[in-house]
Formats: structure tokens, sequence, C-alpha cells
């Protein structure tokens, strides 16, 4: 199981996607999580401490290109678990850690060297043994849907708030996600805090043909985490927030 999760910038995408990861490790399952944002902050969504020092990020050192008669292409050169052993970070309930793309000074250029590491690392991932369900946080634009960053994974999630230019940009990403041949495609609805609001989500996105995956309401305890650096998971399992994304969570194991 291989998902990613897209969206506009502040929908509440990195708590999303940590939580997911913590949930389906919970659930026994081995989880990789990928931090494709060239602003990473996925650590401290899965509860590794804010205080340590980070682990080495993936380089387009593991890509090499190849010659394919009068064409070429980009494929990762490294075993992947020589790859998961050189750059993963442990992370609570056995959930592994890759960050991507962190850029290392400003004024050095696009990140599209970056972008190319995760979609090879995915197909990588894809075409290896190594079994885990695969959760990437994915950077907050429609650059890397240009890029077809995602184009491995079999299911994208785009995360929307309930206010009409979140709702506009979940289009551009699920219709994108389509292009790039992304089997399933749907919704997943944040921070609703009441039916009002819950209505009008369900009427864009039928208007638009995307299904929605899952409500997830509003919760001031993923803000009280936020501030103390916290996992929402470590500050309070049984919030809402985390018992909507449970369940969730149960509908793809």
């Amino acid at each position: 199981m291989k998902i990613a999760i897209a969206g506009k910038g502040g929908v509440g995408k990195t708590t999303i996607s940590g939580t997911i990861c913590r949930v389906i490790a919970k659930q026994g399952e081995k989880v990789l999580a990928i931090d494709g944002d060239p602003n990473p902050n996925l650590s401290v969504v899965l509860g590794i401490d804010k205080d340590k020092p980070p682990q080495k990020s993936l380089s387009t050192d593991i890509i090499e290109r190849v010659e394919e008669g009068e064409s070429w292409k980009f494929q990762v050169k490294m075993p992947f678990d020589e790859i998961i052993d050189t750059y993963g970070q442990d992370a609570p309930d056995g959930v592994t850690l890759l960050i991507v793309g962190k850029p290392e000074q400003a004024g050095t250029g696009c990140m599209c060297g970056s972008h190319t590491v995760v979609r090879e690392l995915i197909h990588s991932a894809l075409t290896s043994e190594f079994n885990a369900a695969m959760v990437v946080d994915t950077e907050a634009s429609l650059e890397h849907m240009k890029r077809g960053t995602s184009q491995h994974v079999d299911r994208m999630y785009t995360v929307l708030e309930p206010y009409y230019r979140s709702l506009e940009a979940a289009g551009r990403f699920a219709d994108m996600a389509r292009d790039l041949g992304i089997k399933e495609v749907a919704a997943i609805a944040n921070k609703v805090r009441n039916e009002e609001e819950a209505d009008a989500i369900k009427e864009y996105c039928k208007k638009i043909n995307l299904p929605i995956a899952v409500m997830v309401p509003f919760d001031e305890n993923i803000s009280a985490a936020d501030l103390k650096g916290m996992s929402i998971m470590d500050f309070d399992e049984n919030s809402s927030a985390v018992k909507a994304i449970e369940k969730f969570v149960k509908s793809l194991i």
C-alpha cells in the first residue's frame, strides 16, 4: 500500500500524514514515512524528539541516469534495504522515516532533483521486496504533481478544509492525480466544525466527482500538541481527530 497525501499549505497535510503512519503501525504493520516537503516537519508529527539531531536527508546521490537506446531514464542505484539502513530514522510504534529534499542553503536552485528522488524511491519500493505500507507527505504545492513525483503510488488523498480556496485547490490536485494515472483519488476533509461545513464539502466534492474518504473534525488538541512540539498520538490518542483517522485506516487495511 503506497499512499501520497497532498494539499495546499495550511490544511493539516503533515498532521494527517504522520497520524496515519502511527495508526497503521499500531495495527502491527511496518510503515515507511517519506517527508517529501522541502520544509520537513513530519518527524515532529511522528513523535520523534524535536531536540534530536535530524537524520541525513536523501539526495540525488542515490539515483543515476541510465541510457535506453536513444532515450534515458533515472533509477535508484542503491538496494532499497541499503537506503533504509543508511538514511532511515526510527520513529515511535516502529515507523521508519526518510527525509527527502531539505535544502542546505538559499540560492542553490530548484528542487527538481528532490522530486526525481521521491518518484524513483517510490518506484523502487514498489519493485522491491521491502514489505511495508508507505505514506508520502508531499510538498504543499502543485509543483510535485507537474513533475510526477507521486505517479507510482496506489492512492492519493488530497486534504482540504471547509473554505472555497481549499476546495478549489483539492479539485486541481485530484485532476492532476488522475492525469498521472493514480488509480484511487479521494479527499480527506479536515478541521470540519459542524454539519453546515460538512454539507458544503459534500456538495462541492460531488460536483467535481471527488469521493470523500473521511471527515476529520476540528480538534483543539491538534493545536495544543503542535504548540508543545508533540505528536497528537502522544498528546491525546483518544482525541476526536485521531479516532476519525483510526476509522479511516481500518477501511484501508
